[in-house]
């Protein structure tokens, strides 16, 4: 409950200071083709999770690099899962939730969904050699991948949504704008799904990789601003 305060103050603190402060990267990923994120209003005192749709195509970086040129260099990943967010355990097609998580065995779906993204946010920023020291921390919408009868059969999307600021590691000042991003991806059903698991691509390595590529992409010298 501490860290979920933390958290929340955090995101408070910064839809209200950041608009003072400068915003050098704002591209994400969105389904297949990643999209900038676009950064939110100092003045909006709560914040809504993508209320317009974004545009403007761009490429996501590789989620496996070296070490790259950025502002930035990230000591320390925070990522809430709020509990008023939805979970389904429902085999439909469709579940009306907000998490949708089925790779790992039953139990605390917050915790796991936690776990994937803080490990993607770390696998995509450890390479960034920045001389500023930030402290990344995330804010999970959505995380909606498939359910058994999904995947059995005709595939689908990877619903994956959060926000994240960049904090001074010293002050825990924002030094970004806060970030939507829509980092969804085509989910495979059927037998390419069987046949991507063999090969060692389950939606958990899928879903780590292109969360990793967008956040990399976006802290990294030469980005669009």
């Amino acid at each position: 409950m501490l860290k979920l305060c933390k958290i929340v103050g955090l995101f408070a603190l910064a839809a209200a200071t950041t608009a003072c402060t400068s915003n050098p990267s704002s591209r994400n990923g969105m389904i297949e083709a990643p999209r900038p994120v676009s950064a939110v209003a100092a003045s909006q005192t709560q914040l809504g999770f993508f209320p317009e749709p974004l545009a403007t195509t761009v490429a996501a970086a590789p989620a496996e690099m070296p070490k790259l040129a950025s502002p930035y260099k990230v000591v320390d990943v925070q990522v809430e899962v709020p509990d008023y967010l939805v979970v389904s355990e429902a085999d439909v097609f469709l579940p009306k939730a907000d998490i949708v998580w089925r790779e790992d065995p039953l139990g605390n779906r917050y915790e796991q969904v936690e776990a994937i993204v803080e490990d993607a946010l770390r696998k995509g920023t450890s390479p960034l050699l920045g001389e500023k020291e930030v402290i990344l921390v995330a804010r999970v919408g959505m995380f909606h991948a498939l359910t058994e009868k999904t995947r059995n059969s005709v595939g689908g999307k990877h619903n994956v949504q959060f926000e994240y600021v960049l904090l001074d590691a010293k002050t825990r000042q924002p030094v970004t704008a806060v970030q939507k991003v829509d980092a969804s991806l085509k989910a495979f059903g059927g037998s390419r799904a069987y046949r991507a698991m063999r090969q060692g691509q389950t939606q958990k390595v899928r879903i780590t990789n292109h969360v990793a590529g967008i956040v990399q992409t976006a802290l990294t010298i030469g980005s669009d601003a």
